[in-house]
């Protein structure tokens, strides 16, 4: 009898010390294995090289330590891979997309394309917050604000949804300038391509890895946004010469995304426990040394992040300004 019983706490002695041993020792509740990392963008742009930068560091953070590839999605600004984000990829956390930032605001700015909810996308994160910039060539003799806004010249884009759309846009309608803006270029790369041959003399809504890689043969005309250029050079601001109240509560609303350039998100659905996975390595990867040291090879570039929360944060924020706002907003990226 007294075996039989001592027996039986034995067992129920191992139960509970496995129990409690399970409860106490880490688990991971997800396990990645191989990553793509879609980019809305042609190959060679910031958005690309920003991609490939991460898919270099990001799986040695995360669980099971994934292979990261790289593919390239473009169209529209990003607003083509979006729509693939929202409504075909899986949502396991094995497919990332790095997205233009304006899309968090394309269903106010392009209602009839952008019919997807900014904040139903998980946020991972950013790697940037930074100014944008307009900038010229040297060859076309465009070297200051007061040309730039009275000029008859070429501005590059891709979609009417990105970044390189909506900030030329900005400045055309909302300082009446006189250049016009050519869409249907695949990324900043291509749009440089364009300005090298002569065919288009500007682009704008670019942060300042473009700058560095163009420095001896561009004009930096001026900035949106916050900060200043690396180099401390001082810029005018265009959103600064609007007056108008209700205008410039428009133009901080587009600005805003300026916080979190080039972001990485992943489907709606995705489980909370996966993007938590992901959220943590991202930060955990923009502090390595390692990682630091090859995102400095990039130029003048500096690593600056903005977490996903306060990514949704931020557009969650803006999202809820008045209808008038957003009416000037369209008005302005006419």
């Amino acid at each position: 009898m007294f075996a039989t019983v001592f027996g039986a706490f034995r067992v129920l002695s191992f139960l509970v010390a496995g129990l409690a041993f399970a409860l106490c020792t880490p688990a991971h509740a997800v396990e990645f294995k191989t990553i793509t990392i879609n980019v809305g963008y042609g190959a060679g742009g910031g958005y690309d090289q920003t991609s490939r930068l991460i898919a270099r560091h990001l799986g040695q953070f995360l669980p099971g330590n994934p292979n990261i590839v790289v593919q390239n999605v473009p169209g529209g600004g990003s607003l083509k891979l979006v729509k693939m984000m929202v409504g075909s990829e899986p949502a396991d956390g094995s497919v990332l997309a790095s997205i233009g930032e304006a899309m968090a605001y394309a269903p106010i700015l392009d209602p009839k394309n952008a019919n997807f909810d900014p904040l139903a996308l998980q946020w991972i994160g950013s790697l940037i917050d930074d100014p944008a910039y307009c900038m010229t060539t040297k060859s076309s003799g465009i070297d200051t604000m007061e040309k730039f806004l009275r000029s008859d010249f070429l501005i590059g884009a891709s979609g009417r949804s990105s970044s390189t759309y909506i900030y030329p846009a900005l400045v055309k309608n909302g300082l009446k300038a006189k250049f016009n803006i050519v869409t249907g270029f695949e990324g900043t790369a291509d749009i440089q391509l364009a300005m090298q041959r002569g065919e288009i003399a500007g682009l704008c809504g670019v942060s300042s890895y473009v700058l560095t890689v163009n420095r001896d043969t561009i004009n930096i005309i001026g900035t949106f946004g916050e900060g200043t250029i690396a180099s401390g050079e001082k810029l005018e601001s265009f959103s600064e010469k609007i007056k108008d109240p209700t205008i410039r509560q428009a133009v901080s609303l587009i600005e805003s995304s300026l916080h979190f350039h080039h972001p990485l998100v992943v489907p709606p659905g995705t489980p909370g426990e996966t993007v938590d996975a992901l959220r943590k390595a991202y930060l955990e990867m923009a502090r390595d040394p390692e990682f630091l040291a090859d995102a400095n090879r990039m130029g003048e570039t500096k690593v600056k992040v903005t977490s996903g929360e306060e990514i949704s944060r931020i557009i969650a924020q803006h999202l809820k300004s008045d209808p008038v706002v957003f009416e000037a907003a369209r008005d302005l990226i006419e």
